[in-house]
This record gives structure tokens, sequence and C-alpha cells, in this order.
């Protein structure tokens, strides 16, 4: 043992004093080290291989079994890294152990408790009990990943757009494995995927995006027949004004009365309704202090119409009325403020009652920034009264959301001027008026 020490620090002496060495005393430096340590915890003997091509053998007490079992190899070098790792395991970073690290450092960026809980409902579908995601990060090559993901397009038919959201988490995973040293190359950035397995993005047409002139109509009716019926509540009057104020229907839910400016006729949008974890992985409804992602574009003030202020009053009277309470919100009942949910499912089942298509609240702000755009409005004044960031998502809500005939009838006037033939038509219909009756 004396012997190997010394020999190891030989070669030491030997890197320091001349600042190179060669592949040979590297591994030998390597071998040496791995002896020294594995040699203060191994009390079997090593015996090398008694001809030619045998291999090195010891043994290694297996405390499952109770009993010792025989290790080989055909290089003392590799029996000595096996008695290495069985001695001095090291644990190796996983996609598995990484997850937990990357969700509380997005935790940290502030992101909403609805993105997150979206992150993990991806996570367990598509990579809880994967085999990739107990394997090391750095032996995780690029077919690997590759493979991973066709495997997921196959399994669970996904479109490109649920490809994409579900790769969000490998990506950003393996990038920040590279940020901790884990890996030098990152395999992720050298994937390759042909997307032609993918199922087809079900593109839903513009006349289900959108209340159409008939729906609308036959909606309204029937909100007023609800009001009729129930005017202890207010969930039809917050459907109105979303019809009136394009709004996101967690902003009106998140209305207060301090908001709205009688003065200068003007409501502020600056807080909606999210979801927050309630510690136990669930998501509870919370007012958040801001719209959505928080874009300086969603805190706007929007104009009140006599229709706005009468609606306003209308409900105010009837929080008076019936004693209606809580924190200030325009928006409530009984039980407190009225939430998101109160107000989607009287969407629905006044739809379904109208028998009209159900459709959704966002619906119902695609069919304000379609009506506004046909009213002559500029891209960027809708953009604005919806508070969007980017315009590019105001042309998104640019639909049709005219009835058919009504289609019809744009398209053959807007096409009038191409009729070429009109005046060869008019002369074929002069001549016609003019031939003269067949003789008998």
């Amino acid at each position: 043992m004396k012997k190997d020490k010394n020999q190891y620090q030989k070669i030491l002496h030997e890197y320091i004093t001349y600042g190179n060495i060669n592949s040979d005393v590297l591994e030998q430096l390597e071998n040496e080290m791995y002896k020294n340590k594995v040699l203060e915890k191994h009390q079997y003997k090593i015996t090398a291989p008694s001809k030619e091509g045998g291999r090195f053998m010891t043994y290694l007490f297996d405390t499952k079994k109770n009993q010792r079992q025989k290790v080989t190899a055909y290089t003392e070098q590799a029996l000595l890294k096996k008695l290495y790792e069985f001695y001095f395991p090291t644990q190796k970073e996983t996609l598995e152990t990484l997850y937990p690290q990357w969700v509380e450092k997005r935790k940290s960026m502030k992101l909403s408790d609805r993105t997150i809980h979206r992150n993990g409902n991806d996570w367990e579908k598509y990579y809880r009990n994967k085999k990739i995601v107990t394997k090391a990060i750095d032996h995780i090559t690029t077919e690997d990943i590759e493979s991973f993901f066709y495997e997921c397009i196959r399994e669970y038919g996904l479109t490109k757009k649920a490809l994409n959201n579900m790769k969000l988490i490998f990506k950003e995973l393996m990038k920040l494995a590279k940020k901790k040293g884990l890996i030098l190359v990152n395999p992720f950035d050298d994937i390759e995927l042909n997307l032609n397995g993918c199922e087809p993005e079900n593109n839903p047409k513009d006349i289900s995006r959108v209340y159409l002139p008939e729906e609308k109509e036959k909606l309204f009716e029937y909100l007023m027949k609800r009001i009729q019926q129930h005017p202890e509540e207010t969930d039809a009057y917050a459907i109105f004004l979303l019809f009136k104020l394009g709004l996101r229907i967690g902003e009106v839910a998140a209305l207060k009365w301090c908001d709205v400016d009688w003065s200068r006729r003007e409501i502020h949008i600056r807080r909606m309704e999210g979801l927050e974890d309630d510690g136990t992985g669930k998501l509870r409804p919370v007012i958040l202090e801001y719209t959505k992602k928080k874009s300086p574009y969603g805190n706007r003030f929007l104009p009140l119409s006599d229709y706005e202020i009468a609606l306003l009053e209308k409900v105010k009277a009837i929080n008076e009325e019936f004693g209606y309470s809580d924190n200030d919100f325009i928006f409530c009942d009984i039980n407190g403020r009225t939430k998101i949910r109160e107000i989607d499912n009287c969407i629905r089942t006044q739809c379904v009652c109208a028998n009209i298509p159900v459709k959704s609240a966002h619906d119902i702000r695609r069919t304000v920034a379609s009506e506004m755009y046909n009213q002559g409005l500029s891209l960027e004044i809708i953009r604005q009264y919806l508070g969007h960031s980017n315009i590019q998502t105001t042309r998104g809500y640019i639909l049709n959301n005219r009835s058919k005939q009504e289609t019809n009838e744009l398209i053959v006037n807007a096409l009038s001027s191409m009729n070429g033939m009109q005046v060869l038509m008019r002369t074929q219909t002069v001549n016609n008026a003019k031939t003269p009756e067949p003789l008998i």
C-alpha cells in the first residue's frame, strides 16, 4: 500500500514539475486514485487473472442477500471503477430530480399558479413514469429525445400545438441542466422532428367563435326573461355588459364600484379573477390586482354610454334592495362576489334555453371586436379597447359575425364592378327585344 502511495505521489510530482501529462500517465493516475480510495474500504482480495484473456476478480458483500457476490472485469482499472461506484455512489441528476427545482424557479418568477398548474398536468400526463425521466441527464442523447417525442405523438395523438406545449418542460429542464454544469452540450438544441405524424389542428370556423346576429338576439331575449323571472340576480347584467365592453370574463368578475367614474363616464379595468394554489395542489379563485399576464395594456379606461350607465345603476339598485355587498364588488349576491364560474354557467345555460350553439364569454369578446371592425374602427383602437399588447392578437379576434345572407350580399356587391360582360349582356337584351316575330 505504501509503495502504491509513493508511486501516486511520484506521478503528481511529474505533472507539477513538467506541467504536462500524456494519456498513459493520466490513465495511471486515474487508476491509482480509484485504487487508493477503494482499498480504504474494500476487505476482499483482488485476484489477477491466472491466464491471458482472463478476468480480474474480487467480492462485494450484498446486504440484501446477506452474502458475498463475485465481481469481475477484464482490466484492473475497470474492476476498480466498479468497486469505486459501489463504495462511493454518485447521485446522477435526472429530469425527474430537476423538475421540482424548475417548478420552484418558475414560482420565484411570479408566474401565475394557473400556468404552473398546467405545467404540472403536462408533467403528470406525458413525463411521469417514462424511462427517459430517470435516465442520467448527461447520458440523454438527441436520439433519445426525438424517440420520446415520437412516442408521445403516437400514444396521445398530439397536435403540433399540444406537442409544443409539452415540449416546453423538456426544453427548459435541459437548459437548467446546462446552467448547472451537468452537461456541456445541450442535445435538445439538435433535435429534428418530422411533424407529419401530428394530428391536424381542429381550427373552428368563424361562425362557431362569434355570436351571429340571430344568435345574439335570441340570447338577449332569454337573458331578459331570466331577469324578469329572477329579479334578485345580477348575472344576466354582467353578460349584457360583456357584450358592450368586450371584457375578459375574469375582468367583469373583478369590477368594483370605485372603478366607475360617473362624471367622466368611464370605467377603469385594472384587475381580474385568477387562480391560486390553495396549498394542497388545488386551484381556488382569487382577485389579482392586475389584468392578464400583468400587461400594462390591460390597465385601461373604457367609455360608458347611457346604456351602460343605466345598466350599472340598475345593478346598484338590486344590490341595495337585496343587501348584497362584498368588498365593493359590482356583481355579487347573497354569497358574496359573483365568480367566473357563475357567469360562465349563466351564459351556457341561456344558450341552451335559447336553442343556439353554446358559446363562451370569450366568444362574446370576439363578437365585440368584430362588430367594432365592421363599424369602421381601426385595429389599433380595437387593440386598446380589448387591452391587447400585440396587434397581431387583435387581428385574430376579427371574424365574420354576419349572417350567411348578409355575407352573400356583401360579396355580390363588392364584386359588382367585376362584371366584364355587362355591356355585351345589355346589347343582347336590346337585340332580343327587337327580334321580329316569326312569320306563319
